[in-house]
């Protein structure tokens, strides 16, 4: 996370543990954290929304699932202003 400090990303991946935090943490350089998790089910994606992440994604990573997710990044910067909360609800992938 000290390669962060004092930046945004406009989106981040990430593991759940960190060898220096969470991805929680990480939600202060970004609003947009995916977390990667080889237990990827909906229990672990329901926690990450509820606790502000963006979405969870099964790994190892499919580039499809990859793709999706940042275009979903890419269109919620156009919706922002009309979503509640700032961001539409993810699916699992």
């Amino acid at each position: 996370m000290c390669l962060l400090a004092g930046n945004q990303a406009p989106v981040i991946f990430c593991e759940p543990a960190l060898p220096d935090g969470t991805w929680q943490d990480l939600l202060d350089f970004s609003r947009k954290v995916v977390v990667v998790s080889r237990l990827a089910d909906e229990s672990v994606w329901a926690d990450v929304l509820n606790r502000g992440g963006y979405d969870v994604l099964a790994s190892p990573l499919e580039e499809r699932a990859v793709r999706d997710v940042l275009g979903s990044v890419c269109g919620d910067e156009h919706h922002l202003a009309a979503t509640p909360g700032g961001r539409a609800p993810a699916a699992v992938r």
